[in-house]
């Protein structure tokens, strides 16, 4: 006699294992529980079984249309008024569709899917995107270089927040300027009608910040690295100032990002001991990063040019929006006289983000070309 799967499945001492559930829940349950194949793909997602927690979550959505929402009125109405329902009396009323769809979107980021992404963070109506959902569309839409509709949600975001820095960054780095920024800053006066003094020195501050940023984006670098130091007056050691002014190791050796950037001010200062030491720190916290290649491009150059290439070219492989790659590659191309390859890789760097590095190298290249 054949025993069915699902019985197998359910006899199984591994049953409660995160990769059997979605076969007990949908097998044994003729009326669905929501919130269970929702939190299982949630569980997935942790797991970074991403495909599968893809997988769940649209089988969530396809229940929840299936299923008459009347069910959950009936459910509703059947309770004795001074009685609340119980989690399970109406569970189809449970599930937050845009949620569902957010975390859907969620998973095709990180398998690199944008246009996926983005096509299930669109069906999400506009008025009812919150803080997280606007910051992931304005990433899918910079990433798909649509920079008005990304700049339109970063601004959202900070019409809720004024503290989401990374969105404050991205406008930043798209253009905004300074005053357009802190202009979608909140006001909170208080009861008198003016600003408390606690809101007034937060926004100062959160002002200065904004300044030094657009400072960076407009390549003032100078005037960026001193408004970032003023900042660090009021708050030492923070470690998002420090990455800043690429310091941080100073204070948490066990960060990896921006380390490329400070393996390429420790070249221009030709400190080689420091530099050989940071790429062997920074392989051992973590060698899938793309800073890690471009930190050992930046010390092969002088000793190996082509190995140099071929771990920008691998840090680009990993994550091709990271900009220091880009400009390794060309400033190694044009050092080994592959003038069209380093044009492209300068480009690349100069679409993903305005850098003088990456215009010198395109414009080093131009004067270098054949009339």
């Amino acid at each position: 006699m054949d025993v069915p799967k699902d019985q197998i499945t359910t006899s199984s001492n591994t049953a409660s294992t995160p990769q059997l559930r979605p076969s007990v829940v949908f097998s044994f349950h003729r009326q669905p529980l929501m919130p269970k194949p929702v939190l299982l793909s949630d569980a997935l997602f942790r797991e970074r079984e991403y495909r599968r927690a893809i997988h769940t979550y649209k089988q969530a959505l396809q229940y929840y249309k299936i299923i008459p929402k009347q069910n959950s009125t009936t459910s509703r109405s059947s309770l004795p008024p001074n009685r609340s329902s119980s989690p399970n009396s109406f569970n189809i009323s449970a599930i937050n569709e845009n949620e569902v769809k957010f975390k859907i979107a969620s998973c095709h980021c990180a398998l690199n899917e944008n246009r996926a992404a983005l096509a299930e963070m669109e069906g999400i109506p506009g008025k009812s995107r919150n803080l997280q959902m606007n910051l992931l569309m304005g990433k899918l839409y910079r990433n798909a270089r649509h920079s008005r509709h990304a700049m339109s949600c970063y601004k959202e975001c900070l019409r809720h927040c004024p503290y989401v820095l990374e969105a404050i960054t991205a406008l930043a780095e798209m253009g905004a300027s300074a005053k357009d920024i802190i202009s979608l800053f909140p006001q909170t006066p208080n009861r008198s009608g003016r600003a408390s003094f606690d809101h007034f020195d937060s926004s100062r501050w959160l002002q200065r910040y904004v300044e030094a940023q657009c400072c960076i984006a407009s390549n003032d670098y100078k005037g960026g690295s001193e408004l970032f130091a003023d900042l660090l007056q009021r708050f030492p050691n923070n470690t998002h100032l420090l990455l800043e002014i690429a310091k941080a190791r100073l204070i948490d050796p066990y960060i990896v990002t921006y380390m490329d950037e400070y393996a390429i001010l420790l070249k221009t200062k030709s400190d080689y001991t420091k530099l050989n030491k940071l790429a062997n720190d920074l392989l051992s916290i973590d060698p899938t990063r793309p800073e890690v290649f471009v930190t050992l491009s930046v010390l092969w150059e002088r000793k190996d040019e082509r190995g140099a290439l071929s771990y920008a070219e691998r840090s680009i492989r990993i994550d091709e929006r990271h900009i220091p790659g880009h400009i390794m590659k060309g400033n190694l191309s044009l050092t080994a006289k592959r003038a069209e390859t380093a044009v492209v890789a300068f480009r690349s760097a100069q679409e993903l983000r305005p850098d003088i590095r990456s215009y010198q190298g395109a414009t080093f290249k131009g004067e270098r070309s054949p009339a």
